[in-house]
């Protein structure tokens, strides 16, 4: 069974505590034709594949795990098929399906990845790591300045934080060192800069505004 990368030695610090990658594909897909979105083809591979291969690049990342769900029951497929052991949650919702994940982990560091983000590179990945070394919050949400973003998704997910507009950048930190359920209630914000990210896969329609990006003539 695969459960993770190679490591090997980088900048961030893990000596204290494992980096866990945990990508998160167990959503409903309402808003894909009730289609698995983990599982639809952007430029001819699965879109999942794109964040599993940002990770694979990123050497801090000791291991990766996958939660699904029971309304992902084809990308759960995918993933045994290529050797990993996904954890299936409930399907209650993002972050009640995080939290079901993480209540059955040991203590250790979880860089948080959405399976939608078709742009997502491993010096995204390190970037993030390398920010929340300066930040000891337990939970951090990774975001970007929506204005520098508009019009790369076509539904996007815009949050309002002190009086400004951001978007998720796909990426969140939990760093588990206590047991019980996981707090989200009071994340740490962390604005990242990386344009391309905000393209976003919610819909059949951002799949052409990503292919046009990743093929270079977006």
């Amino acid at each position: 069974m695969r459960t993770g990368v190679p490591h090997t030695s980088h900048i961030y610090n893990v000596k204290t505590q494992r980096v866990i990658a945990v990508v998160m594909c167990g959503g409903r897909g309402s808003r894909m034709g009730g289609r698995e979105k983990p599982i639809i083809e952007v430029l001819g591979k699965p879109l999942i594949s794109y964040a599993l291969n940002a990770i694979q690049g990123c050497s801090a990342i000791e291991s990766i795990d996958f939660v699904t769900s029971t309304y992902t029951p084809l990308t759960t497929k995918y993933l045994k098929e290529m050797g990993y052991e996904p954890f299936i949650a409930r399907g209650a919702g993002f972050l009640n399906d995080l939290s079901e994940y993480l209540s059955s982990r040991q203590k250790a560091t979880y860089l948080i990845v959405s399976c939608d983000i078709p742009t997502l590179k491993p010096h995204h990945i390190q970037t993030a790591l390398d920010m929340s070394q300066k930040h000891q919050e337990e939970y951090i949400v990774y975001v970007l300045p929506y204005d520098i973003v508009k019009s790369l998704s076509k539904t996007p997910t815009v949050i309002k934080h002190a009086g400004v507009e951001y978007q998720p950048a796909g990426l969140r930190l939990f760093r588990r060192n206590s047991e019980g359920p996981p707090d989200f209630s009071t994340p740490k914000f962390l604005v990242l800069r990386f344009r391309e990210l905000g393209i976003n896969i919610n819909t059949l329609e951002d799949i052409p505004i990503a292919e046009a990006y990743l093929r270079g003539d977006g």
